[in-house]
């Protein structure tokens, strides 16, 4: 049985610069205990779980705790794809800077450490995306917390696509055309923002219709539904699915960013026609 207090101990004391905090993925507060008690008390423990009791009982031990919507335990090797989107929207959110040294420890599904420089993480990658775009770089990360929720949930059992397409309004809807009723309209900009996670579960509902669901800049939905047009100047590259061609497609021509959940389990990020980040959910 892999120790990991032991395993923490000795990285900490092995490490010549420091680490600003510590993120643990656990399923167990056994190990979470174990690990809390042999922190320095000026390093900050946070934990993320799938289970709610585990996070009620971290919470009355007065250790910070959040719940996942995904299952730890079935992720596999997944889980490092899904640690490393996590810091991203940490870093994002503010709660993280660019440039700390961050501890992970992992509880479930396998033991483990790893030191994660955050400056070598794709955050500088979107920062540099977010910037070229007149973008925060929270829309951008929340955009793949969303995109992350439907590609590991799907919808009622069944793996499912998306297409969200983000760049001014006007460019956005003179190259797509409305396949529905748009179901958008009329509600506040407050129940459409994609910086509000209270509202990705709408978002992902409507994510399902054909078409691509679009946003301006500050991460506001304004449209489902839209069906983009693929000029015949645009054509497909080798192994490219149809949802993959209007991504990059309408990435190119408001020269803005579109975001694509594959139903085969991935998510790919196009800016101005080039696939600029991709990760594999399972």
């Amino acid at each position: 049985m892999v120790d990991l207090a032991a395993m923490v101990t000795s990285t900490l004391s092995s490490e010549r610069r420091t680490f600003q905090s510590v993120l643990m993925l656990a399923n167990s507060v056994r190990k979470v205990k174990m690990v809390a008690e042999v922190l320095p008390k000026e390093l900050d423990l946070k934990v993320l779980s799938s289970q709610n009791r585990v996070v009620e009982a971290l919470h009355e031990a007065g250790i910070e705790s959040s719940l996942l919507e995904e299952s730890l335990s079935s992720q596999g090797l997944g889980v490092l794809n899904h640690m490393h989107d996590l810091v991203l929207q940490a870093i994002g959110e503010g709660n993280l800077a660019s440039g700390e040294r961050l501890l992970v420890v992992l509880a479930e599904p396998l033991d483990g450490v790893i030191v994660v420089d955050t400056s070598n993480l794709n955050s500088n990658r979107f920062a540099s995306i977010a910037q070229e775009y007149s973008m925060d770089l929270e829309v951008l990360t929340k955009m793949m917390h969303l995109a992350r929720h439907i590609g590991s949930r799907g919808r009622e059992g069944h793996a499912i696509g998306a297409l969200f397409a983000l760049g001014p309004l006007p460019a956005l809807r003179k190259h797509t055309t409305a396949l529905v009723l748009n179901p958008f309209k009329g509600h506040p900009p407050e129940k459409r923002s994609i910086l509000d996670e209270a509202n990705h579960e709408t978002l992902a509902e409507f994510a399902w219709l054909d078409g691509a669901i679009l946003f301006n800049r500050e991460g506001i939905a304004s449209d489902a539904g839209r069906y983009i047009q693929v000029p015949a100047g645009i054509t497909p590259k080798p192994g490219e699915g149809g949802r993959h061609l209007a991504a990059r497609a309408i990435s190119q021509l408001v020269e803005g960013i579109a975001v694509c959940v594959s139903s085969s389990g991935s998510i790919t990020m196009y800016a101005n026609g080039r696939n600029r980040y991709r990760v594999k959910l399972n």
